[in-house]
């Protein structure tokens, strides 16, 4: 590399770098999912860029950023939309300053995902300085609330706008530059209520409490979701070279994980003191499920367990298996692009978690999802690399023009 690129390459890494730090500096947890000052940042940068964008205000604290990068004006084509997130994790406790330390910038959201939304901003400014006779329209999308599954963020502005459903969707979820994420397992999300009957703790005659009666159910329900992977394991065969990439990249038994029902309990709730019987108690449930399994009839399932226990499932958030061809061509387009830049052609591959390539999907709108390495999501050294964020950039730009000019 001469010394010219390896000083342009350094002065990317900087300009992101700062970027991601400004939007870490404007925390945005969700809950309470309040994103009008990360907005403020990313509609001062899109100011100095001469970013042409519209605010859609769903809520009193809620923002979306619609962002005119390429707007047709110049030759028709294809509509090419961008998708990413301004809200975040909350933190599990104090938040750490965001900071830069050498070539990592950490803070909450770095990689889940500022610093996706960062990459986004610095490639629409090089698209958009640069972008000739391109032909088509690019419209990049950030949204306040994909962390709750979008009801006022993508799903609320595409029933608001159809228009931006475009024609093909690229997402920079974290998912490593090794995989294309291509496909999501669906997902169940509820509150589950369990009553019981208050009274003084040390007296006979109350029965069993409501947090007893939760945790019976809860066990019941683990009991439940192995049972069904049991059913879906089927015989056992070889390791694929997708199934190696998956495990190297994301962890040992992701390959296994997208194959199967994944539980988690995230939060419980009841009882008001430790010599009391709890009145009621609820349960947080989150299920993802692959395209093997049937969501209604697992929620079947679990509607009879909690009734077995007295209780009731309230539905939070629900959404199939979703998948777009490998061979889709925008697909095609940040595959070459990242083996371009990269040296190494990246997988296709189930993402782990949902995002909201999911609502493209569902309505019959090639998706993908290429971003940054997942290992620190969500943990409380959370950091993303900004050699990584450039080669994004890069990515981002060369896949945009070899879709949108028809050449995928």
């Amino acid at each position: 590399m001469t010394s010219t690129a390896t000083a342009a390459g350094a002065a990317l890494q900087d300009e992101i770098g700062a970027l991601v730090l400004d939007l870490l500096g404007a925390p945005s947890p969700n809950p309470p999912g309040d994103v009008r000052d990360v907005t403020g940042v990313v509609t001062g940068y899109c100011d100095r860029a001469g970013l042409p964008y519209r605010l859609d205000r769903p809520a009193a604290r809620r923002r979306n950023i619609v962002v005119d990068v390429l707007d047709g004006a110049g030759r028709p084509g294809r509509h090419l939309v961008w998708n990413g997130h301004l809200d975040t994790f909350p933190a599990s406790g104090p938040p750490s300053r965001p900071r830069r330390v050498g070539t990592r910038v950490h803070g909450r959201g770095a990689v889940d995902m500022k610093g996706g939304v960062a990459a986004f901003l610095t490639a629409a400014r090089r698209l958009r300085d640069g972008a000739g006779d391109l032909p088509g329209r690019l419209s990049l999308l950030l949204v306040c609330d994909e962390e709750t599954f979008g009801p006022m963020g993508s799903r609320g502005l595409l029933e608001r706008r159809p228009d931006l459903l475009g024609d093909a969707l690229v997402s920079t979820e974290p998912s490593s530059l090794g995989l294309v994420r291509v496909a999501e397992r669906g997902f169940l999300w509820l509150m589950v209520h369990v009553p019981g009957h208050s009274m003084h703790a040390a007296y006979p005659g109350g029965g069993e409490g409501a947090i007893l009666r939760a945790a019976r159910f809860a066990r019941r329900v683990a009991d439940l979701v192995a049972e069904v992977n049991r059913g879906l394991a089927g015989p056992h065969r070889s390791p694929t070279g997708h199934d190696e990439a998956m495990d190297r990249l994301l962890g040992g038994g992701a390959s296994r994980i997208v194959r199967e029902v994944s539980l988690n309990l995230g939060t419980v709730r009841g009882g008001l003191a430790v010599n009391m019987r709890p009145a009621d108690c609820r349960l947080s449930v989150d299920l993802r499920v692959p395209a093997e399994v049937d969501p209604r009839e697992l929620l079947g399932r679990v509607e009879e367990l909690a009734r077995e226990v007295g209780g009731r499932v309230e539905i939070l958030g629900q959404g199939g298996a979703n998948r777009t061809d490998a061979d889709a061509d925008i697909v095609t387009a940040v595959t070459e692009a990242v083996a371009r830049r990269t040296g190494r052609r990246p997988v296709p591959s189930t993402g782990i978690g949902c995002t909201d390539a999911r609502l493209w999907r569902q309505a019959g709108i090639p998706a993908c999802v290429i971003g940054p390495d997942p290992t620190t999501m969500g943990t409380d050294d959370e950091h993303v690399e900004l050699a990584e964020l450039a080669a994004l950039v890069d990515i981002l730009c060369d896949s945009a023009r070899q879709y949108l000019s028809g050449e995928a």
